[in-house]
């Protein structure tokens, strides 16, 4: 053989190894596609979600008065847990209720796994009187044993802890399959938006928008809400001018220069780089339409009204931009998550970290949030301009709940709550969901059962599956992300049956 026709083949064999199964997928199933004998996990067409909003409840919600109140526990004469969890006598929870006009009565909602009887907490009171939002909604106790914000915040938006290459926002999960099954044909606008806004960097609240190891066209588009001018200014391209089709005509044959580069025969290595590059570049000539989307005002300030505070209410235009962004006539997004940082921060940070004044601070964000969003919900699903639960999935998510006993360490007077991942409370509403119900199961010392739990991962993977995605490659989830399971198929069927309550 002569040495030159050896280089070749061993170039060759050398890119094959390195291609390997992203030229493997090229040829065969795409990104989300359900390998054959998968049936049992993929949901009739008719009752799939054709859409989800996730609302990141940042700081990590309460669950006590919120979403899993249970009243046999924490009762002052408790022996065992006297004081702890949600009680009606604390004093904290009197002085919030009267604040925001609340009352407390008991409002059972379904059983859990332990047989007790679970309530909506009185802070809920407004999704607890919306009955078709509430006959449509499923609990679920999660787990995870990260205290840091640092760390519990990724994780429970991309379902893996930080640090990890393969740790992707829902969105990108969405959105490289949305590319994959054509869907991007004839459409300038991405399929993924995460409003993300306020709170400390290093909380890492961006992870939603992270596509982990998806090619770059995967990322979601990521808006700062509060500095929505900052995007404004961005799509007007000033630098750029009069000669904008110059410029990108420039800039296309350089990146096609580059991408040859990168070539053996018709197939190119990868590149994160390059396909970051490339994506961007493409995002950037398709600004106008961008723009047409979400239009000069979907992102102005808006005065919003809780417990008595009357402030700049980032939810609230948050949440409208996306239902917009989600009910848009011709490039409806398939994804759109909110950062929610309530109408005033908590003591901690986001709306929910509260360190002090717990009963206060989750009273008012959490009527907050649920005030817009309800308003958003057609209960007839006819309004096309609101969200109809038929269509749409609505994820409550939280990185952790907070401690059943008051914070007491660090000079805390007893009104606040520390972080708590080992048991809380999150929700999937509508879409697959038919009835309301509760997975898992959280016990009198606010731990989650055993066994009786789900994790960040099986958040991920049930919320995809609801789409019609399925969630098990290299650049989604894995068996071993699961709680229990030994095969792709068998871990699926779980997280759908804990957060779809539903086994086929």
């Amino acid at each position: 053989m002569r040495r030159r026709n050896f280089l070749s083949l061993a170039g060759a064999t050398a890119g094959a190894a390195i291609l390997g199964p992203w030229l493997g997928r090229a040829r065969g199933a795409a990104f989300g596609e359900f390998p054959s004998g998968t049936g049992m996990v993929q949901l009739p067409t008719a009752v799939r979600a054709k859409n989800v909003l996730e609302i990141f409840l940042y700081g990590g919600l309460s669950p006590w008065e919120t979403l899993y109140l249970v009243r046999d526990y924490g009762r002052p004469d408790d022996p065992q847990y006297p004081n702890s969890q949600y009680h009606a006598l604390s004093a904290s929870t009197q002085d919030a209720l009267a604040e925001c006009g609340m009352t407390d009565v008991e409002r059972p909602f379904a059983t859990d796994a332990l047989g007790k009887q679970v309530e909506l907490g009185p802070f809920a009171a407004r999704l607890h009187d919306r009955t078709d939002v509430a006959s449509r909604m499923r609990l679920v106790v999660q787990k995870h044993a990260l205290e840091p914000h640092e760390a519990a915040v990724p994780q429970a938006l991309t379902g893996r802890p930080v640090g990890q290459p393969t740790a992707a926002g829902l969105g990108a999960h969405i959105q490289r399959a949305r590319i994959e099954a054509g869907m991007m044909t004839g459409r300038a606008t991405p399929h993924a938006y995460v409003l993300a806004t306020g709170g400390i960097s290093s909380d890492n609240v961006a992870a939603a928008a992270s596509a982990g190891i998806h090619p770059g066209a995967a990322r979601p588009l990521l808006i700062k809400t509060d500095r929505a001018q900052d995007l404004t200014r961005l799509l007007d391209r000033g630098t750029v001018g009069a000669g904008r089709a110059q410029h990108d005509a420039l800039v296309g044959a350089y990146v096609e220069q580059h991408e040859a580069r990168l070539r053996f025969g018709p197939n190119r290595v990868r590149s994160t780089r390059t396909d970051d590059l490339t994506a961007a570049f493409s995002t950037t000539t398709r600004v106008d339409s961008i723009r047409g989307v979400l239009g000069n005002n979907l992102f102005a300030p808006q005065q919003g009204s809780a417990c008595g505070l009357t402030d700049n209410d980032i939810p609230l235009v948050a949440l409208r931009a996306a239902v917009k962004l989600l009910t848009h006539p011709t490039e409806p997004a398939s994804y759109v998550c909110v950062s929610d940082v309530g109408l005033r921060e908590a003591s901690g940070g986001g709306g929910y970290d509260t360190h002090s004044d717990n009963a206060r601070d989750t009273a008012r964000n959490f009527d907050n949030m649920l005030e817009t969003l309800l308003d958003l919900i057609d209960p007839t699903g006819a309004d096309p301009a609101k969200l109809s639960l038929d269509d749409t999935l609505i994820i409550l998510n939280t990185e952790f709940g907070r401690t059943p006993l008051p914070q007491l360490d660090g000079g805390s007077d007893g009104s606040g709550r520390n972080h708590h991942p080992y048991g809380y409370a999150t929700a999937f509403i509508g879409g697959p969901i038919q009835t309301r119900g509760i997975s898992g199961a959280i016990g009198p010392d606010g731990l989650a059962a055993r066994d009786r739990f789900a994790t960040p991962a099986e958040n991920r993977m049930a919320a995809l599956l609801a789409l019609g995605i399925w969630p098990f490659s290299p650049e989604a989830f894995a068996v071993s992300d699961a709680t229990a399971g030994e095969t792709e198929l068998a871990a699926g069927l779980g997280a759908m049956t804990k957060f779809l309550g539903r086994t086929a």
